[in-house]
């Protein structure tokens, strides 16, 4: 049995306090990779349901392989940001990796 060298993608959204989440990576590190994703979207969504746009653009989230951890210097593999276009929001991944 083939073991995933990635054994777990933290997440972080950027807001004070930053909120942060952990998602395993198990057999299907693919898998785990887009719900650590589609916590961050679903996250800023909720956070800009209730605020307006901190800033245009707003760098939201991140995601790293591994857990969040504050002090890291760790790369990021995706970072999301939000900015606004014609009204609307639109929300744009840098895959690092």
């Amino acid at each position: 049995m083939r073991t995933s060298p990635i054994q777990s993608y933290g997440c972080q959204l950027r807001t004070a306090p930053p909120r942060v989440m952990t998602f395993p990576a198990d057999a299907d590190s693919a898998a785990a990779l887009l719900k650590a994703r589609r916590w961050v979207e679903d996250q800023a969504r909720a956070f800009l349901a209730g605020h307006s746009l901190p800033q245009n653009p707003w760098e939201a989230g991140i995601v790293f392989a591994g857990e969040v951890d504050q002090g890291s210097s760790a790369k990021p593999l995706a970072e999301l940001t939000i900015y606004t276009s014609e009204g609307e929001y639109v929300f744009e991944w840098d895959d690092q990796g």
